[in-house]
């Protein structure tokens, strides 16, 4: 049987002797058995408090053999229940801290496991403490220096490291090269501040900083990857409490990027009708100024993606579907209709550039990548198609707030919006630049406005 011996200070000279006895502890924090989870193929196990659903926290076992991670977890496991028997009366933050360092062993004590949780099932627990009989009685105490965990800081480096090792995998190629970056300003900028401590006041400190050299629009987009990081620390348990909310500025934040009045949309696309049917450029403009799309989603189209569909409407499909494809976030995905005549655009002359590309079996539509084609329509072809009335920050992209704006402004309705832009909030489609509604009213619904 383990033993845990404790002597209390002789005094007064006086002669002591030695009694040993079995007592009872019960633990201040409960933990439930653990739980493991694959994400992305690696093993991670969860510790909980028993009866909680926000006092948890995740490890990654590093490795994708089942084998290696159970056997890793049993030594993780091992060490944090020796350690929360050795120490009852630690709290959960600091059984969390245990099992993140897992660098020390510590004393395993033993008794009554369902009194400490379900990751105690199975262990003998008893604890035998020795005292030495003093004349006067004195209550036993447990020295808190032995319940003292040297936990380490919690950095946003420290976090962002977490919290990246459990969420990486969720986010785009493309994307997770953004959070990488901004995560390292942030580790930056917030240095070997413990977040533990951290204030409002350090957060707002934080803003301001960053806002020095920034638009507040691109402070606000560093902020939302501050705020998941915290966010997510408080739900597995590495912080108490966050103070991000309502940190990102609300003014200032109007993007930069105009839209065009629809006497320069209808220059464009009489610009556009003059190059050769078979030159891809032709039909870039022109999908984009009909359809509102991005200018990767329409650069990535292949000649599967014209489809017709069983009403007879003629519709790009917006998808990943094939090699290299990408968008920007699964509700980008979505058929918008062409609309025949719209500006002048031409329909029958679109179709027959699609069949002449599937005849000489080139699967893609465009004849040019996606940074030449941006280079060219935004330096280039809009600047000569508007003359005078060009001003900067009319891009390609503005085709996209400028139909955005002709929806509402024509008060179509923002489920119908939300369809054709691909957004996932309706507000966002309205106010920056739809699931469920069928293709026949979103086509008869664009030739509305668009034909007029």
């Amino acid at each position: 049987m383990n033993t845990l011996t404790k002597q209390l200070p002789v005094t007064n000279g006086v002669t002591s002797t030695v009694t040993n006895f079995t007592q009872s502890l019960r633990p201040a924090t409960r933990l439930a058995s653990t739980y493991h989870y694959r994400r992305n193929g690696i093993y991670y196990l969860r510790l909980r408090e028993t009866g909680s659903t926000t006092q948890a926290t995740s490890v990654s076992l590093k490795t994708t053999d089942r084998r290696e991670a159970m056997s890793t977890s049993r030594r993780l496991a091992e060490s944090i229940k020796v350690f929360h028997q050795d120490n009852p009366t630690a709290t959960w933050h600091e059984l969390r801290a245990r099992l993140l360092m897992i660098a020390e062993e510590i004393l395993p004590v033993a008794r009554d496991a369902s009194l400490w949780g379900g990751l105690h099932e199975g262990a003998e627990v008893a604890v035998m403490v020795t005292i030495r009989k003093q004349p006067v009685a004195q209550p036993v105490q447990d020295s808190p220096a032995a319940l003292s965990v040297s936990a380490p800081a919690m950095t946003f480096e420290f976090l962002s490291g977490l919290y990246l090792s459990d969420r990486a995998g969720e986010q785009k190629a493309s994307t997770l090269s953004s959070t990488k970056f901004t995560h390292g300003v942030l580790c930056t900028e917030l240095g070997a501040l413990d977040l533990r401590m951290h204030t409002r006041a350090h957060l707002v400190a934080l803003r301001d900083r960053l806002a020095t050299t920034r638009k507040p629009s691109t402070v606000n987009q560093m902020l939302m990857k501050l705020s998941a990081v915290l966010n997510w620390s408080v739900e597995n348990g590495h912080l108490e409490k966050s103070y991000d909310k309502k940190l990102k500025f609300t003014k200032g934040t109007e993007s930069s990027r105009k839209a065009f009045t629809q006497e320069q949309v209808g220059k464009l696309m009489a610009y556009t009708n003059n190059l050769p049917e078979t030159s891809w450029k032709r039909w870039l403009l022109s999908l984009g100024i009909i359809t509102g799309g991005r200018l990767n989603e329409i650069s990535q189209l292949t000649t599967s993606d014209i489809q017709t569909l069983e009403s007879g409407v003629t519709v790009i499909s917006i998808n990943e579907v094939g090699e290299g494809k990408s968008i920007k976030n699964k509700r980008s995905e979505r058929q918008v209709p062409l609309t025949d005549g719209a500006y002048g655009f031409d329909l029958a002359a679109f179709l027959r550039y699609v069949s002449a590309c599937i005849q000489s079996g080139n699967g893609s539509l465009a004849q040019i990548g996606y940074r030449p084609a941006g280079e060219w329509v935004n330096q280039q072809a809009i600047p000569q198609a508007l003359g005078e009335s060009y001003v900067r920050g009319l891009v390609f992209h503005s085709l996209r707030h400028s139909l955005a704006s002709l929806m509402q402004a024509k008060g179509v309705p923002t489920t119908h919006a939300q369809a054709v832009m691909g957004h996932a909030s309706g507000t966002v489609t309205f106010d920056v630049y739809g699931e469920g509604v069928p293709m026949l009213v979103i086509a008869e619904m664009l030739k509305g406005i668009l034909s007029e």
